[in-house]
Parts: C-alpha cells; structure tokens; sequence
C-alpha cells in the first residue's frame, strides 16, 4: 500500500485540478490513497467542497486547511465537529502564507482538542510557492519546536521538510517524539523532475539520514500537482530505505498519524 500524505485539489496557478485529475493520476503512480488539502491561495478554505468529494472518491482523505483571518469561535467548533465525525483526519496551518507564527494563542484551542482526541496537525513549512508574498521567518521549521513544546502530546507533521531547511527539520523530528515530517515538494515546481535534482534530493536526503540515523519519522508525499505524483513516488523509491522503512514512509506513518481506517 501507498499513500501520498500531501496533495491538493483546486485552482492553482492559473488552472484547475479537479479530482478526476489526481484520480487519474493515482492510477498512473500505482498510489492507492491521497491526504487531499485545497490550496491557501482562496478567500475561503473550501474544506466543505473537498469533504463532499471524498464521499465519492474513496481514495482521498481530507485534512482540512485553517484560515487564520477568519479562524473564530465558530470555525474552531466547526474544525472540532469535522474531525470528530471523521470528515477530515487532520489540521493543515499554511504558516508564511498569512502573518501569525505557530505558537499563535488564537490556535491553542486547536491544539489542544487535538491532542486531547489523538488528532495530527499539519504545518507548511520552507519556501512559499512562487508568486506568493509572505515571512520565511514565520514558515521555518523551528517554529514547530515552540508548538511541541507546549503541546508535548500533540501529533504534528512538519510539511515539505522545512526545505531548504532539512537540517533544522530534522532537529526539531528528532528532539520531540510526536513530531514527523513529510517529503513532498522538494523540487521545481510545475515541471518534470530532472535527473540532476533527483541526485541533490539523494544527497541531501542521505545527509539527513546520516543526521537522523534513520527515515522511520519520515512520511512519503508529493505536493500534487505541483509535482507529477508518479515521478515523485519514484525519486523517492530511489532512497535507500530499508524494509522497515519503506513500510512506514509509504503508508505505515501516515496511516498511524491520521488515524486512517483502510
């Protein structure tokens, strides 16, 4: 079994990605289920739209995306009544994209609940896509240590490994027990992936290992459709995983930290 912890649907950079679109393209990659998140760039989170997909495509599973300027009383409620009726399996903060840190009081009612009822939370972390403005300051990784080490119990997975960061992410993995890190969107965006970035990715990536001592808190996603779902999976298969390892970066971790009933 695989599954891609980190793709979106909707309108980005100019065009829309239905859910027809990854279907299809989960077949092509041999990737049997998808974490689905909308994309930050809308007015709204559009998280009910994507909910009402996922009845009809058994392959995603929705984690819902939280927009910070419009995160009052009544959405917390409403984030809480979602993953109580399992409608999402998580919590996406788009940290950089809008202008709060993570440790933001206005989000500890989340957290909290989160970690009171064994839900994970997602974090952007690294580089903001091109074309959006925002603080690097607010989106790396460390900001995550502040959050775990207030919420010691809360399951949080540090998106896209804080690149260009990886090393930082790794301290924060390995410093907090319930905190992972997913691998998408390590490349050029909204193009084939090239050999020569699939070397720096290798590298980098043995680097961390090295760091780390091993991949078994990494998570297995690409960032769809910022990146070709069946080139991502097969840079990735390129790492030197043990069988271990492969169980819990493919699906293992994921299925775990999100509580997923497949």
């Amino acid at each position: 079994m695989v599954i891609d912890a980190h793709s979106h649907i909707g309108l980005n950079n100019g065009k829309m990605y239905s859910a027809e679109d990854l279907v299809a393209s989960l077949k092509a990659a041999r990737i049997d289920y998808s974490l689905v998140i909308t994309f930050q760039g809308t007015k709204y989170s559009q998280m009910d739209s994507v909910i009402k997909l996922s009845k009809k495509f058994p392959q995603f599973k929705v984690i819902g995306n939280v927009k910070y300027e419009l995160l009052n009383e009544s959405e917390v409620e409403k984030i809480k009544t979602c993953l109580k009726e399992k409608k999402i399996v998580g919590v996406k903060f788009y940290l950089g994209y809008e202008d709060y840190y993570a440790i933001d009081k206005k989000l500890h009612p989340i957290y909290s609940f989160c970690q009171e009822n064994n839900y994970p939370v997602v974090f952007h972390t690294g580089v903001l896509e091109k074309g959006f403005k925002g603080l690097l300051k607010q989106s790396h990784p460390l900001n995550v240590d502040d959050v775990s080490n207030a919420f010691p119990a809360l399951k949080i997975v540090i998106a896209h490994m804080g690149n260009p960061w990886l090393m930082d992410c790794a301290a924060v993995v390995m410093k907090n027990e319930n905190v992972y890190a997913d691998m998408s969107g390590f490349f050029g965006e909204y193009k084939p992936i090239a050999e020569d970035e699939i070397q720096l990715f290798l590298k980098q990536m043995t680097d961390l290992r090295s760091f780390m001592g091993n991949f078994k808190k990494m998570i297995f996603g690409t960032d769809y459709p910022l990146y070709n779902q069946k080139e991502y999976f097969q840079a990735v298969q390129r790492l030197p995983l043990t069988e271990e390892e492969k169980d819990l970066v493919f699906w293992a971790n994921a299925k775990n930290i999100f509580n997923l009933d497949i």
